[in-house]
């Protein structure tokens, strides 16, 4: 342990504190007396005030010994004003601490509501549970999950779209009738609130609601009601994770393929595996509910670390792979013939989706003299070009378009230039597909057909999104989105659903880049009434045959068996270790002195510059670490980062399992 100070103790007894600071401030925890007077009073989950360097710091009990093997300080005083970690939590945080390659501090904050908000005087208002409205429905179906949830493995994927209600709702009942806590969890904050007064429903049982927009000093009045056993239902995003129920017998979570359950801080956990190890500690048992699943449960599905039940939709509308290069439609290959003729049959009356990968009008600005495509200073990546037409005009004809090319990393926006920077040249002209440049393709093909946009920028709030759907039930005609269209809220299915420019999507430098666009696919479906129809060069990849011929298991198994062969999850273990900074050379020799010290801990590919080589000014540099054995290279990055001085303004950021490599 790092040696906070040489004062000596009164007392026999010492504890382990975990304090929020990196590894480079010194070890996972640290260690300090315990002063006679407090020995009764100090049990491992205990907050308390430390000496640490010149000021006092809180931080949480995490074990206490009988000796130390050198002169330390006393603890100063326990913290009347927060409330103590359950054992459980202290359990999960040393297991996160070694997972994730960071302090036990660490883990605990992600935890817990900020400290500062737990110590100032709590407001009026302290928030309230969501209420049971009553006597509780029969599940509409049942499904058996709660026999598979009682035996061995206790975990049970549920694949399916409206039908894994069906189990939650089982399974919150068998956990609310036997006393037991549940938590709920969902990918967006948007869907907590509908879910939240779903769960009161079929439950019968009061509910809490944990979410990153609730206030800090709500979010502790709702923790310490759950510590307190007020309430036994839990839902909201990933940070519902940690709720402290008492005893905690059920995990839901909601669409587990979802990316948004990986944390983007440090440390950058995943909820679905948190919840897997809590409900090891806990011996609750886990539900996974999930359209198209990811690799992960499928292959634990597989290897008998889960069970699963798949309920088929009652229908299934047509889908077809239209091939770009052999079904050139009035547009070229923006809108193919099979597509074409499909929008054609349901317009003007009826209602067609879109869904395009990317917002803006095109990808990039190519210059055709001499090949220059404007790039955005501080980030290096090519930027967008956007040609809007969904402003005060509303996109009727003859409106003047706004045009601008903008960085969707750092927002910067750059008016397009007459000429090319480079050379002069006028050949300056939009290259690749996106939803503004479907958009004015489709006010020109189908004028008489009400024509609509669900992006970031046409649709930035909640409020915006829903408008947007209730227009389209109301009105009909197309609606062109990106993921929007199946993350947001507001749903409407329409006849005909058509995806657009998805080779941008499948061909990514990312591993993960064919499971998602099949992920994206069988949630699109869910929309479609009759006919889905798939553009695409690359009509023979393996995803989207799959897809078209509804074969979910032959995807899954051409996936798994790639994935087994180059050594990627679930097979092997992934840590992508990101070098930043503002200078390149100070960033690429840092990135090069790491890849040296992990030699031998795995397979290390790298350091390279990242796919995505600078933002806001900073270099990216990239580490990809594929373990063997399992931990090798955490434990070695731990020491490493306990004794490493990186240049000041180079940062390290550790991803353990990640969903994104860009």
């Amino acid at each position: 342990m790092r040696d906070p100070g040489s004062q000596v103790t009164d007392g026999p007894l010492f504890a382990e504190v975990a304090l929020n600071v990196p590894l480079r401030a010194g070890d996972r925890v640290f260690t300090f007396g315990i002063p006679l007077a407090l020995q009764s009073r100090i049990v491992p989950g205990t907050p308390v005030r430390v000496p640490f360097g010149r000021q006092t710091s809180l931080g949480f009990v995490v074990g206490v010994a009988e000796q130390a093997d050198r002169r330390v300080r006393p603890i100063a005083a326990v913290e009347e004003r927060l409330p103590q970690l359950p054992p459980d939590l202290v359990a999960l945080a040393e297991w996160m601490a070694d997972y994730y390659v960071c302090t036990v501090g660490e883990a605990v904050a992600a935890m817990l509501p900020s400290l500062a908000a737990a110590l100032r005087k709590p407001k009026a208002d302290p928030g309230g549970a969501i209420q049971s409205p009553g006597p509780v429905p029969e599940p509409a179906a049942p499904t058996g999950v709660v026999a598979q949830l009682s035996t061995a493995p206790r975990s049970v994927a549920v694949v399916g779209e409206d039908a894994r209600f069906d189990a939650y709702a089982e399974a919150l009942r068998w956990a609310v009738e036997g006393d037991l806590g549940a938590i709920v969890l969902v990918p967006e904050i948007s869907q907590a609130e509908r879910m939240a007064a779903w769960v009161a429903r079929h439950a019968g049982a009061q509910v809490a609601l944990l979410t990153g927009d609730v206030p800090e000093h709500q979010r502790w009045a709702d923790w310490r009601r759950i510590l307190a056993g007020e309430v036994r239902v839990v839902v909201g995003t990933r940070l519902a994770v940690f709720a402290p129920l008492p005893r905690l017998g059920l995990i839901i979570v909601d669409h587990e393929e979802d990316s948004a359950y990986k944390e983007e801080r440090e440390p950058r956990y995943h909820a679905r595996r948190i919840a897997e190890e809590r409900a090891r500690v806990c011996g609750a048992s886990t539900l996974w509910g999930t359209p198209a699943p990811s690799l992960e449960v499928v292959y634990a599905v597989r290897t008998g670390r889960a069970k699963a039940i798949t309920v088929a939709p009652p229908a299934r509308p047509a889908v077809s792979v239209s091939d770009v290069r052999a079904e050139a439609g009035p547009l070229g290959g923006l809108f193919g013939r099979r597509l074409y003729q499909a929008l054609a049959r349901t317009l003007p009356r009826g209602r067609a989706i879109m869904f395009v990968p990317r917002r803006g009008y095109a990808d990039f600005l190519l210059c055709h003299d001499c090949g220059t495509v404007p790039r955005c200073p501080r980030c290096g990546v090519a930027l967008t070009y956007h040609r809007d037409r969904s402003g005060p005009g509303g996109g009727r004809p003859g409106t003047a378009a706004r045009v601008a090319l903008r960085c969707h990393l750092c927002n910067r926006t750059e008016p397009v230039p007459e000429v090319c920077p480079q050379c002069q040249g006028a050949q300056l002209r939009p290259h690749g597909i996106g939803t503004e440049r479907v958009e004015q393709a489709a006010r020109k093909l189908f004028r008489s057909a009400p024509v609509m946009r669900l992006d970031a920028e046409a649709a930035p709030t909640e409020a915006s999104q829903l408008r947007i759907w209730q227009q389209f039930q109301r009105r009909g005609g197309i609606l062109i989105g990106t993921q929007l269209l199946i993350k947001g809220v507001g749903q409407v299915r329409a006849a005909v659903v058509g995806a657009v420019g998805i080779d941008a999507a499948l061909n990514l430098p990312d591993f993960r880049a064919a499971e998602r666009v099949h992920q994206v696919l069988t949630r699109l479906l869910r929309l479609a009434e009759e006919d889905m129809v798939v553009q695409t060069f690359s009509p023979a990849h393996p995803a989207l045959v799959a897809f078209a011929q509804g074969d979910a298991a032959k995807f899954y198994e051409g996936e798994l068996g790639a994935r087994e062969r180059f050594g990627y999850p679930p097979f092997r273990p992934l840590v992508n270790l990101i070098m930043t900074g503002p200078r390149e050379d100070a960033v690429r020799d840092s990135a090069d002195r790491l890849a040296s010290s992990l030699a031998g801990a795995g397979e290390v590919l790298g350091p390279s510059p990242a796919p995505i080589a600078r933002v806001r000014g900073r270099y990216r540099w990239q580490l990809l670490v594929k373990e063997q054995p399992e931990h090798a290279a955490r434990r070695k990055l731990g020491v490493l980062l306990t004794e490493w001085k990186l240049p000041r303004d180079v940062k390290l950021t550790v991803d353990v399992d990640p969903v994104d490599l860009l």
